[in-house]
């Protein structure tokens, strides 16, 4: 398997979720495990914690939900008990050392997916105004503004020579140091 850390997820798949399948999965079991290492859950809590924390955004149905628990509990990384005709999901030993092994991995998905319900709340209330839609995400309209700036100017460059996209990946480089610095993620 390979490790994962920091933004090493946001790089491998960028920070967009496709519409369809959100989350392959290695990823929606170990998002299963960040959220069963708090407490144990049936598989009804386990959707609402994720439905709640994207905003309505994403869901796993129970056609993946139940195979990938049931895939956790094969690999010896959860078990289950029977509460009445419930049945709770638990993370064992192995599978908190398995999800502290790869928690930045698990916590850039859980930001990713964050990300896009935060962008999708966003979207629809902007459509209402962009104060509305600063309220609801914490974001000021001139940050979304600079981000489709920025994404225009990259579009624009696709089809540039390669000393002009060595100008750029100078740029990229050094930009993403002082995003990352500035964050205290160095």
């Amino acid at each position: 398997m390979v490790k994962h850390h920091g933004t090493d997820a946001v790089h491998q798949r960028g920070s967009r979720l496709t519409s369809g399948r959100k989350f392959n999965a290695e990823e929606l079991q170990l998002m299963l495990l960040w959220y069963l290492r708090d407490a144990p859950a049936h598989g009804y809590e386990l959707t609402k914690r994720f439905n709640d924390m994207s905003h309505g955004y994403y869901a796993p149905s129970p056609g993946v939900l139940y195979p990938a628990l049931g895939q956790l509990q094969a690999r010896g990384f959860a078990h289950v008990e029977l509460n009445g005709k419930r049945k709770n999901y638990q993370i064992t030993p192995a599978g908190c050392e398995h999800v502290q092994l790869q928690a930045a991995h698990a916590q850039s998905l859980l930001a990713i997916l964050k990300h896009a319900a935060k962008k999708m709340l966003w979207m629809r209330q902007a459509e209402e105004s962009e104060a509305a839609a600063a309220d609801a995400t914490g974001w000021l309209p001139e940050f979304v503004q600079a981000r489709k700036a920025f994404q225009a100017a990259l579009v624009a460059q696709s089809e540039s020579d390669h000393a002009e996209q060595r100008r750029v990946i100078a740029i990229l480089q050094h930009a993403t140091q002082a995003l990352l610095q500035g964050s205290g993620q160095s």
